[in-house]
């Protein structure tokens, strides 16, 4: 019983049993695709929580690892993605590469620098400074890119509000004392599953496109690869020798990693349901680079 238990707790197993899901049993997803916004502001919510605004007092560290931060996940990863995506879509296509790009790095770094024996601090500052930057950062990415999209810039403000901004804000009230203790207790359960949601309501919405246009399917995955896997194994190599592993490994899931629900849910509100599809295949192409990783570290450190 234990055991089952903890299958059914852990994350890798609620993210494939999603997608398991969503190609099983596609029709629940429209009850849950209207309230993705919702489902991914409550993820964010609880996933900020680990943001401490003390961390702002070392102002100066606080702003260096946001810069490389930024560079790493919005200029390196950016332009790898949107140079090979233009090369192969364009339109309402492209824009769901714009998306990705102007995505947030995602809160699933924290865990896994964790998990990986990486640099928690960096992570930490790395998340706190890119997300409170992309407030501003995302929509003028959206913006650049995807000005023909004839996009309100009041949903896009809107949009940032319900799933950054805001969600910061609450995330400090589940901080509170007498709260901190049940927040601590559920947030993991909270985050697996929400983003579980968001994943089963993008790949479900989208089933009879992923399996019915295998070509289409096969370029989006073979341009996100580049991005994730490619870049990602690529740094891994330029960084053998260097001797502070723990920052490596930190730096490697800023450079990979995207928010994927954040994608989904945000390409959902702001584009049709097609142009999802990239955002969806990345959220599977980004936990099977986490399992390699998990593998990866796990032979490595056996040997040291």
């Amino acid at each position: 019983m234990r055991f089952l238990l903890k299958i059914i707790k852990d994350r890798n197993f609620i993210l494939i049993s999603a997608l398991v899901l969503a190609f099983i049993f596609p029709n629940f997803a429209k009850y849950f695709k209207e309230y993705t916004i919702y489902i991914l502001g409550v993820v964010m919510t609880f996933s900020t929580t680990g943001i401490k605004f003390r961390m702002l007092k070392d102002l100066k560290s606080v702003l260096k690892v946001t810069i490389e931060s930024v560079i790493l996940n919005y200029v390196l990863h950016g332009i790898v993605l949107l140079s090979v995506a233009y090369l192969f879509f364009k339109g309402e296509m492209f824009y769901g590469f714009v998306v990705i790009a102007a995505t947030p790095p995602g809160v699933a770094i924290i865990p896994f620098s964790y998990a990986f024996k990486g640099d928690l601090d960096y992570s930490f500052k790395g998340i706190l400074g890119s997300y409170l930057i992309s407030i501003f950062l995302t929509p003028l990415i959206i913006s650049l890119f995807a000005g023909d999209a004839s996009l309100d810039p009041v949903l896009i403000v809107s949009v940032i509000a319900k799933t950054i901004v805001i969600p910061i804000v609450l995330s400090r009230l589940l901080l509170i004392k007498k709260i901190y203790p049940t927040t601590e207790k559920i947030r993991g359960k909270v985050v697996d599953w929400g983003f579980a949601l968001i994943i089963y309501t993008a790949i479900a919405i989208n089933r009879d496109i992923l399996f019915s246009d295998w070509i289409y399917v096969a370029k989006i995955t073979g341009i996100l690869i580049i991005p994730i896997f490619l870049t990602g194994i690529f740094f891994l190599f330029i960084t053998r020798k260097n001797k502070n592993k723990e920052l490596q490994i930190s730096k490697n899931l800023m450079l990979t990693i995207k928010s994927s629900g954040f994608a989904i849910a945000v390409t959902l509100i702001l584009f049709d349901q097609k142009s999802a599809v990239p955002a969806t295949i990345m959220s599977i192409l980004v936990l099977i680079w986490l399992i390699s990783l998990n593998i990866y570290y796990s032979r490595k450190n056996k040997t040291i």
